[in-house]
């Protein structure tokens, strides 16, 4: 991920994806529990909103401390949004 432009563009396609997913899951097994998989989908929104402030604003004020911010939001990018589809899964 060159730029934080391309690094949002990302978060937004898995969020869109995670969401479309749940929807259709929603739609395919009418015996799921709906609440559940409504607060998956809030989940998956409020992780977006955070990541997006976290990429507009990240922490630290030098190079190797922006660099390291980059680094943790990539990592709760794979860690957030893997638990949340594990979530659906179960």
């Amino acid at each position: 991920m060159n730029n934080v432009r391309c690094l949002k563009k990302d978060i937004n396609a898995l969020t869109y994806e995670l969401v479309n997913e749940c929807l259709t899951y929603k739609i395919f097994h009418p015996e799921a529990n709906a609440e559940k998989i409504d607060s998956i989908v809030k989940d998956v929104i409020t992780h977006r909103n955070d990541l997006i402030a976290r990429v507009n604003h990240p922490e630290g004020k030098t190079p190797k401390e922006i660099k390291a911010a980059f680094q943790g939001i990539n990592k709760d990018i794979k860690e957030k949004f893997v638990g949340l589809l594990d979530k659906l899964a179960e």
